[in-house]
């Protein structure tokens, strides 16, 4: 019996699981000193020079924010959710802390409103799994990934969320993470410029089109297993990304 499948059916039924289940991780990571991906890890290594910052796109409950400030304590993070629910969530939990700053907004390639689907099976929403297409929303959740599926219990719901470009903020990144499912590409083609004059560390949901994307500027891959970086190679969930001029983002 696969384990995760049944999980999730019972965090169908039973919504405050995921609650529980969320909290418990965290304070279990904390005590561990370990991040929610080992990907992470590889952020001791970042050389950050002075002004500079971390962009989290797709900021959920927290993870990445806790995973970066694990390594890098004194980067100041920018987190993006265009989901108003989690945004506000984020800020009681980061609130404290000036390092933090959450914007309650998607990042897309221009600046409009655009429609945030949320899947939700049995009443509960799978809010990690909300993208701006529809068919990355509705799609994941199936007989392979919910125990007992009945696919007449799911529901996209529509939200309207206002989306802007990355180029239109004054930031420095050393370090940018994508995890917005399926809308990566539109994500770097709103960053292109800010992308080249910083040269960030890129940390992204592994996704054909933004691969592709990178790849025709001469950004290399990185795979990170078992400790070490592979150069050329993809990740088995996510890859990093380094431009021509950004070689020496990473110390030996």
């Amino acid at each position: 019996m696969k384990l995760y499948p049944q999980l999730r059916a019972l965090q169908s039924r039973f919504p405050a699981l995921l609650s529980m289940k969320s909290g418990a991780q965290r304070l279990m990571r904390q005590a561990m000193k370990r991040p929610f991906e080992r990907d992470f890890e590889v952020l001791a290594r970042l050389k950050v020079r002075p002004g500079e910052c971390a962009i989290d796109v797709g900021a959920n409950r927290g993870q990445s924010i806790d995973a970066i400030r694990l390594y890098q304590p004194a980067l100041p993070i920018h987190s993006f959710e265009p989901s108003t629910l989690l945004a506000d969530r984020l800020r009681q939990r980061y609130g404290n802390s000036a390092a933090v700053t959450i914007h309650n907004c998607g990042l897309s390639e221009r600046a409009e409103e655009r429609v945030l689907y949320l899947p939700v099976y049995r009443d509960f929403p799978y809010d990690g799994l909300a993208s701006f297409d529809r068919e990355e929303a509705a799609g994941w959740l199936n007989a392979e990934t919910v125990a007992g599926f009945d696919p007449s219990h799911l529901d996209v719901r529509e939200t309207v969320c206002v989306t802007e470009r990355l180029d239109a903020f004054d930031f420095a990144p050393a370090f940018l993470k994508i995890d917005v499912q399926g809308f990566e590409a539109n994500v770097l083609k709103g960053g292109e410029e800010m992308l080249e004059k910083h040269n960030p560390l890129i940390l992204l949901e592994n996704n054909d089109a933004a691969d592709a994307w990178l790849t025709g500027k001469g950004w290399r891959r990185l795979a990170y297993a078992g400790g070490r970086l592979q150069e050329g190679a993809r990740g088995k969930s996510n890859t990093f990304y380094l431009s021509p001029r950004g070689s020496d983002r990473l110390t030996d």
